[in-house]
Formats: structure tokens, sequence, C-alpha cells
């Protein structure tokens, strides 16, 4: 269970950073793409399988990994947009709500044969819980397309990765390999960007980066150790739920987010559906 709460630490932890770097003036485009430089580095040294560059070319996740990897650096920077403009709560929830993409996607590709019905009443709720968690007051008119953005980009990534560990992973050891080079495409994809867009690398950005990656390798890290230990009906219905609440919880006492009680309501409907949707 230690594992489990470490990976739920990390995850929120993340969400912080993103508040923080607004608040400190931390170009976060630039700390997002350190921030990978650091994962890939961090899963390189604890990656306990051999590395043939052979191996990963004639791999047949190899594709994937490289879609996988510039997916990542556009779903943290639209993560860390959302965080920034939208609070910590709805950043957390629209990333962490997008979990029945996968489940509508791997019925429509014929991953699985049928949904069960208590699922498609958990993904009725999580739609629900949605729209009540982003239904803004007047008080608070801030537009809320990014949120779906990032809701619908999360979604498919968490698709993809599920797919992919399906179809090409579930009989291998392939995945702390995959996982590495998709950090490693992610930087390279970050660094591109930034020569484009001209981001400077300053000492704070990179520090800021190197402080971001630290939990983002560690929040995939032990949720798979997690996963080892555990099993997925018991880690992703509290990994989810974790994060969700303690996140509300943290914008709304820490940064003095307002929250109706509609918002609230919407959350405990969040947590109601994740155990559901994940039965």
């Amino acid at each position: 269970m230690i594992y489990l709460l470490i990976s739920i630490i990390s995850s929120v932890s993340l969400f912080i950073c993103f508040k923080e770097f607004s608040k400190r003036n931390i170009n976060t485009h630039a700390a997002i793409t350190i921030n990978y430089l650091t994962a890939f580095i961090m899963s390189f040294i604890y990656c306990k399988k051999s590395i043939s560059l052979n191996q990963i070319i004639e791999s047949e996740w190899l594709f994937h990994s490289l879609a996988l990897g510039i997916l990542f650096i556009i779903m943290f920077n639209v993560m860390a947009i959302t965080t920034q403009r939208l609070g910590i709560s709805i950043g957390s929830m629209a990333s962490k709500m997008s979990l029945i993409i996968p489940v509508i996607g791997a019925y429509v590709f014929n991953l699985v044969t049928e949904i069960p019905t208590i699922q498609i009443f958990g993904i009725f709720l999580a739609l629900l819980s949605v729209y009540l968690i982003l239904k803004r007051g007047k008080r608070n008119s801030k537009p809320i397309s990014i949120a779906l953005v990032l809701f619908c980009g999360s979604g498919i990534v968490d698709f993809i990765i599920n797919y992919v560990q399906e179809s090409y992973l579930a009989l291998s050891s392939d995945f702390p390999l995959f996982i590495m080079i998709v950090f490693l495409v992610a930087f390279l994809s970050g660094i591109i960007r930034n020569i484009i867009i001209e981001v400077k690398f300053t000492i704070e950005n990179i520090l800021a980066g190197l402080i971001l990656g630290i939990p983002n390798y560690l929040s995939i890290f032990y949720v798979l150790k997690s996963l080892n230990e555990l099993g997925g009906v018991i880690v992703f219905p509290i990994l989810n739920i974790g994060i969700v609440l303690i996140s509300s919880i943290i914008s709304f006492w820490i940064y003095n987010e307002q929250l109706s009680r509609v918002n609230w309501l919407g959350i405990f409907i969040a947590c109601i559906s994740i155990i559901l949707v994940l039965l």
C-alpha cells in the first residue's frame, strides 16, 4: 500500500508544481521539456532490462512509443495550462476522469466484446460529474474548453497505453524499455518545439524541470509496483479517487480556489463513478 500512497502523492505534486510555476514566473514549456529528460534518465538508471538498439528498432511498439512521446509533451502542457488557468481541482479531475475513454475505446475497437451494465452506469455518472465539476458560477466565468481538451487528450493517451499493453507488452518484459523511449521522444519533441518558439532554458527553468521530473517518474514507477502488489481492481479506484480528492482539498485550503456546492457534488459523484467504471 505504501507504493500506492507514493504514486498518489507524486501525481498530486505535479499539479502543485504547475501552480507554483505560474506564481514564480517559471517558463512551463521549458520546465516540462527538462522534466522528460529527468524522467528518461531515471527510467534508464532503473531499467533492469538490457538495452539493444536493434531490439528497439525491430520492436512492434516502436511507432506507438513515438506517437505517445509527442502526445505526452502536448498533453502535459495542456495539463499545466488547465491547472494554472482553472485550478488544481479542475486539472486533476479532467485528467483522471478521462479513464472512461479507454473503456469506451476498448469496446469500439473490439478489445472487449461488451461493457457490463454497472460500467455503463459508471460512465454516465462520470459524464455527469464532469459537467458538474466544470460548471462555472457567475463569479468564475473562465472558459473551460482547455479542460475538455485535457479530458479527451488524456483519455486518448490512456487508451493507446492500454492498447499497447494488451497487444504488444502483455507477454513480454519490454514495458520499462517502452516507457523509457516514450520519455526520450517527449524530451526531443519538447526541445524541437522550444527551439521553434525560441524558449530560453534559464537556470530557474532547468531546476524547475528537474524537480518536476522526479514526481512524474515516481508516479508511473510506483503505480506499476502497486499493480504488481495489489492488482488493478484495488489500485486504480484508490489512485484516481485519491488524486481527485487530495487535489481538490489542496486547491481549496492552500490556494483558495473557489468550488461551489455543485462542484463538490460533482467531485463526490466522480469518486462513485470511478469505482463503478473500474469494477
